[in-house]
């Protein structure tokens, strides 16, 4: 019930869910294939910062597919220059000579940016990872926290989320069964991209019932 409630809110979050209906919807895009999990018996590395980019090639300088949050298991294939490659070589769906899957940063499909004959692979910065598993940050949480221990940055964000979820459930304008349906708080990815904004749903999953807050201030927007 939980993860289709959750699917459900990112759904709405992307394209603003009503009561009634569906009003608009982003234009799509394509994303870089996901990192497959490493296969059972071979060596793992973990994400031991809150979130790492994927490049093109091992250098800051080249194009983002995506990121790895923490705690996530990624298999090291290679090393080099601080970097470990993640992934195998892929199609770069290369169009117009950029290609299609960085979403920030050079798109060019160029060697230089780890684009060769319209493959590439995945790198990501070797201080990021760890051969030990990072502990859940959840483990030892509060009884506050216990009810918003899956939202998403919660290592980072824990106390404020926790924080904030107290006064609304005090103010009545949430439950503790909200915020346990949720998993706590969801990172905007439409409205407040680029802000450090999260957001649940009180008493309901329309767009009416949606809550945002502010992880860095603690303000309900």
């Amino acid at each position: 019930m939980i993860r289709a409630v959750m699917a459900l809110a990112m759904c709405c979050e992307i394209i603003a869910c009503s009561p009634a209906s569906v009003e608009t919807k982003e234009e799509d895009r394509e994303a870089a294939p996901p990192v497959s999990p490493p296969a059972a018996g071979r060596p793992k590395m973990w994400v031991t910062t809150e979130k790492i980019s994927r490049r093109t090639c091992p250098s800051i300088r080249c194009g983002s597919v995506g990121w790895l949050s923490f705690g996530e298991a990624v298999e090291p294939l290679e090393r080099r220059d601080g970097w470990v490659r993640i992934t195998k070589q892929y199609d770069a769906s290369c169009q117009a000579d950029e290609s299609q899957y960085v979403d920030d940063g050079d798109k060019s499909c160029t060697p230089q940016n780890g684009v060769v004959d319209g493959r590439m692979a995945e790198w990501v910065p070797e201080s990021a990872l760890s051969v030990t598993r990072p502990a859940d940050p959840a483990k030892d949480a509060t009884a506050d926290e216990s009810i918003v221990a899956q939202s998403d940055d919660f290592a980072r964000h824990h106390a404020t989320f926790a924080k904030v979820a107290h006064q609304l459930i005090r103010d009545g304008r949430c439950t503790p069964a909200d915020f346990q349906e949720m998993g706590g708080w969801l990172k905007s990815v439409n409205q407040y991209r680029k802000e450090p904004v999260y957001f649940t749903y009180c008493g309901g999953i329309t767009s009416a019932n949606k809550v945002y807050m502010n992880a860095e201030t603690g303000m309900v927007l």
